[in-house]
């Protein structure tokens, strides 16, 4: 028996994984409220993140570290360097994403770090994994619109900085990554041992860049180590992990899919915990993301 208590079990099936991604988005959903409640540096913000998941799932990974030996050599040597792999690229998005946001509108930034689901099909597609099926191609094509709508309704500026939009794009390309990374570990290994991996090969990596950029790591008010400590064990250890326990069972494109579906609930929870209105263009986008969501998760119910 796996000593891994969050191990995918033999029988969960596609309709509990899907709840679990549900679950998953949700729980990501929240960081932006953590964020805008955290009065610290984005790199130090992102750092804090990961590196409180890294601690709650280290004791875990060590545990099942163990089953390691059950496994041929060179697949558990290959899934340990996928996982670091999918850190480096973890760790890639938040800070491109990051820098974006410095040079570029919000609206263009999201735009191009919304791309991650066709990054995801045309990676699939070069790796001869074949293309998504109809029904998840109109569900991207839906979720894409609905996000092009957000972005034209935020947008209040255009910069065109081309590094700017590069970085965002970048990001975007480095979110589908660490999905199809994930997807190859988690065949092999269990949970918390990619997931100790991953957090804090990314965690590492954002602390070194924190340090470069003179970011303080302490002296921080009360409420901004809340924060930071909700944002790490809700949005990271809820959120992402359980993105990346359903990779064994549901295909990356999926789960990026999911993932357009973080601005939409973040709007709503902007409205329901700090009275943030919702401009009408934001709920007709909404609508059109959350129909792409509804629209792929029917397929994935019907084994696609």
């Amino acid at each position: 028996m796996s000593a891994d208590p969050l191990d995918n079990p033999p029988g969960l099936s596609r309709r509990a994984a899907l709840l679990i991604a549900l679950v998953g988005l949700a729980a990501v959903s929240h960081a932006v409220i953590f964020i805008r409640l955290a009065d610290a540096p984005s790199l130090v913000i992102a750092f804090a993140r990961v590196a409180l998941a890294t601690l709650v799932f280290a004791p875990f990974g060590i545990l099942a570290a163990r089953r390691l030996s059950g496994l041929a050599a060179g697949a558990g040597k290959r899934a340990a360097l996928i996982s670091l792999a999918a850190g480096v690229f973890l760790a890639l998005h938040f800070a491109s994403w990051i820098a974006s946001l410095e040079r570029i509108t919000i609206a263009e930034s999201t735009v191009l770090v919304s791309l991650t689901p066709l990054w995801v099909a045309l990676i699939d597609v070069a790796a001869g994994r074949g293309a998504p099926t109809r029904a998840l191609l109109a569900a991207i094509g839906l979720c894409l619109a609905g996000t092009a709508i957000l972005a034209f309704d935020g947008a209040s500026r255009v910069d065109g900085d081309p590094l700017g939009l590069a970085l965002a794009a970048f990001g975007g390309l480095c979110m589908a990554l660490y999905l199809v990374a994930g997807r190859g570990a988690r065949a092999v290994l269990p949970t918390a041992s990619y997931v100790s991996l991953c957090y804090g090969t990314a965690a590492i990596l954002l602390l070194f860049g924190a340090a470069a950029s003179g970011a303080a790591l302490s002296g921080y008010s009360a409420e901004t180590w809340a924060a930071l400590a909700a944002l790490g064990l809700v949005s990271q250890v809820i959120g992402h992990t359980s993105y990346n326990w359903t990779l064994s069972t549901l295909p990356p494109v999926f789960v990026a899919i999911c993932l357009l579906g973080e601005p939409v609930l973040g709007s709503l929870f902007g409205w329901l915990y700090l009275g943030e209105a919702i401009p009408p263009g934001a709920a007709a986008g909404g609508v059109l993301i959350l129909a792409g969501i509804a629209l792929a998760i029917r397929a994935e119910m019907r084994g696609r």
